[in-house]
């Protein structure tokens, strides 16, 4: 009989601390979704960690936890927990993407072209393809660059989607993608030192989108160069030069 009561016991006892575990991941998954309703970032990201130590077994919380580090600009969590879902799962493109863009964030230029390589391998979508020639330029791969650029400028996706880029004076635009590659082009030109059709290409990417002012303060330091040159020429010995203007840089993801 006592046996039987203490087995009953016991029973009771796993059921009560099983039901207490779900009340308790239950609220944790509802102050989740309360932070999240409120961009409380911090908060959620406590929870998903409190919700993951009451039940381990959950590991799509660890997709959560990865988006909410990459929402939050965390990149470096962001991309390590999201390695960590790649290694048992490696065919999931939306956790790589989350992975490309962190290491890209970083600084792992290499490594971010290797997965913006595959994405755009698996979707063919024409985003990865201009970060790989973008990430192509920072690794000074110019030749493949131009490739990827030209195959972005001939596709008519490229007219319809936007891409975000940061200006010299540290703010961003969005531009239509084509008419930012065909000025990142137009960079790769003038680095290559043909200002002439450097030039072209800031009009034409200015054209097609008139209120682009990367393209513009790219035309502006050619004309300030210009002037630049043209006032050595023309100055005599011991005249000062005035100092030119830097190159223009390349447009921010």
């Amino acid at each position: 009989m006592k046996k039987l009561l203490l087995t009953a016991l016991i029973a009771v006892a796993v059921m009560t601390t099983s039901v207490r575990a779900q009340d308790a991941f239950a609220t944790q998954m509802k102050v989740y979704g309360t932070a999240l309703k409120y961009y409380d970032l911090q908060t959620a990201t406590t929870a998903l960690y409190n919700a993951m130590a009451l039940k381990p077994e959950r590991k799509d919380l660890r997709d959560s936890l990865a988006n909410i580090y990459f929402l939050g600009e965390r990149y470096g969590q962001a991309y390590t927990i999201g390695e960590e879902i790649l290694k048992e799962d490696p065919k999931r493109d939306d956790i790589l993407a989350i992975v490309a863009v962190s290491k890209q964030s970083l600084g792992f230029a290499k490594e971010a072209l290797e997965d913006y390589e595959k994405l755009y391998k698996d979707s063919k979508q024409i985003f990865y393809l201009y970060q790989i020639a973008s990430l192509q330029h920072q690794l000074k791969r110019v030749g493949e660059c131009l490739a990827s650029l030209d195959q972005i400028i001939a596709d008519d996706a490229s007219t319809k989607q936007m891409v975000s880029l940061r200006n010299g004076n540290g703010t961003s635009q969005n531009v239509p993608m084509k008419a930012a590659a065909i000025n990142l082009k137009g960079i790769i030109t003038l680095e290559l030192n043909q200002s002439a059709n450097a030039r072209a290409l800031f009009n034409e990417a200015i054209k097609m989108f008139p209120d682009f002012e990367a393209a513009k303060s790219n035309i502006a330091i050619m004309d300030q160069q210009d002037a630049a040159a043209a006032a050595q020429a023309k100055g005599g010995a011991g005249t000062a030069a005035p100092k030119s203007a830097p190159a223009p840089k390349p447009a921010g993801k």
